[in-house]
């Protein structure tokens, strides 16, 4: 099989695999589950799963300095946890499909975060996609209920954090080989969550019916959600690299719309639709861009280092 062509359905893979984690989400939901319980057996679950992947992989040994190795810890019990916490809470309180598509403004986050800590300038096509972007929100938002507002707040401030989880990551990850740089962010992670259900405060539940349909969902968003979407995308970006792999994955959306109007009664209104065309069109271009940026000079930090979860 041609190296890109297997690229590409690696990328596919992954955004369906992404894609369809919402709807699960939404099953464990309805089930009684909420958001803390969830994703505390999701990163326990997963981190467990990724040490022996590494184990096996990697062997006993050669694992990261002290101090990257404390990096990625934190990276993933501060800035993973508080992704995680925006997005599925997000996920409560609004329909998936909208939800993620106005998490995918994040990219452009990531490349202002490069400007504003790395002094590149921006090109003017970014501007542009800034623009198309700011107004794909608010066409996005702008049909909300009044009990979905505060999950447009949840999902934009979970894009905002996991852009500068996404900027940090990028510049530790390439400190150690990519199993034991994750499986230090999904123990943190964990960490964090698990320390949430232990403590137990008020206002954050840690929640997880012991039912079937509660269950299998946390072990397909663990499993299969995370660590073979994971998988998937990694090894689709090193074959077609991070540029286009990026473009591929904003099929992760159509999957969750898809999803959502299939299976949860969910609907968007034909503003939300176009809102949600000019976010990935403009996520489309503005990784076009870098991609020909990166190719002139590679020293440039860009979408070229996004990690993914």
């Amino acid at each position: 099989m041609h190296r890109s062509f297997a690229g590409i359905l690696l990328a596919l893979t992954s955004a369906t695999l992404y894609g369809i984690t919402p709807f699960f989400v939404n099953v464990a939901y309805d089930n009684g589950a909420d958001p803390y319980g969830l994703m505390t057996a999701r990163y326990a679950v997963a981190s467990a799963i990724l040490l022996v992947i590494r184990l096996i992989r990697v062997g006993r040994y050669n694992w990261p300095v002290r101090r990257v190795a404390v990096q990625l810890f934190l990276l993933g019990a501060i800035g993973l946890y508080l992704n995680s916490v925006f997005v599925f809470n997000a996920l409560k309180r609004m329909d998936s499909g909208l939800a993620m598509a106005l998490f995918f403004f994040y990219p452009m986050v990531v490349v202002l975060l490069g400007w504003l800590l790395y002094r590149h300038k921006p090109d003017r096509i970014v501007w542009a996609c800034l623009i198309t972007t700011i107004c794909g929100v608010v066409l996005g938002a702008s049909d909300v209920s009044g009990g979905e507002v505060l999950g447009v707040v949840f999902i934009v401030s979970g894009a905002v954090v996991y852009a500068i989880y996404s900027v940090i990551g990028a510049h530790i990850m390439p400190r150690t080989d990519v199993l034991s740089g994750l499986w230090f962010v999904l123990t943190g992670a964990a960490f964090s969550f698990v320390a949430v259900w232990a403590i137990d405060p008020p206002g954050m539940p840690s929640t997880l019916p012991w039912t079937p349909p509660v269950l299998w969902s946390a072990l397909e968003i663990a499993v299969i959600g995370t660590i073979v979407g994971m998988m998937a995308f990694f090894a689709g970006m090193n074959r077609i690299g991070a540029a286009k792999s990026a473009i591929v994955q904003t099929f992760e959306v159509l999957v969750t719309v898809t999803m959502g109007l299939l299976f949860l009664s969910e609907s968007l209104t034909a503003r939300q639709v176009v809102g949600a065309a000019l976010i990935l069109g403009s996520v489309i271009l503005l990784t076009r861009s870098e991609a020909r940026r990166v190719d002139d000079d590679h020293s440039a930090p860009s979408l070229e280092g996004h990690i993914a979860l």
